[in-house]
């Protein structure tokens, strides 16, 4: 659309998984700081005078609701299927756990953060997920469906 404008707010959290079956280094339990970028596009405001003249979004209503949905939920957790032998012993000695049920690659929290985020009706474009400094997946909003996501069952992670 003509005249629309596509801002991005950047956040990281630190986070652990497993990916069950994996045929690499990524089988065993491990963390990354993932990187998360956050684009929205839209047409910025034309209301003469308001407060939000110009703006696609206010910069501090995507971390309100960021941080609210995504990076309070995950931020210092293990990112669980639900399949993981050790979830068991999170869960028993208190850790933090986020039971997402899907398997934890960077392919499928992408498409997870997106939806979330739509479905919190935020103008979505895309969602990049950063699981290294050279590695990430990103998921334009426009493909996820009204009904959520497809995730992919098998897939790697870069651990480095």
């Amino acid at each position: 659309m003509q005249g629309e404008v596509s801002v991005c707010k950047i956040f990281t959290f630190d986070a652990a998984h497993q990916l069950i079956g994996h045929k690499g280094k990524c089988s065993n339990l491990h963390g990354h700081t993932y990187k998360l970028e956050v684009v929205l596009k839209g047409v910025p405001s034309l209301e003469h005078g308001q407060s939000d003249e110009g703006f696609v979004i206010d910069f501090s209503d995507i971390k309100a609701t960021v941080k609210q949905l995504v990076v309070d939920r995950l931020d210092h957790a293990f990112l669980a299927m639900g399949n993981e032998p050790v979830l068991e012993t999170l869960t028993a000695t208190g850790s933090k756990v986020a039971l997402l049920s899907f398997r934890t690659t960077a392919e499928n929290m992408s498409a997870y953060i997106a939806y979330e985020l739509k479905r919190a009706s935020l103008p979505v474009y895309s969602v990049k997920l950063w699981e290294t400094p050279t590695s990430w997946a990103e998921v334009l909003a426009a493909d996820i469906p009204e009904e959520g996501p497809s995730y992919r069952l098998y897939g790697g992670c870069d651990h480095e």
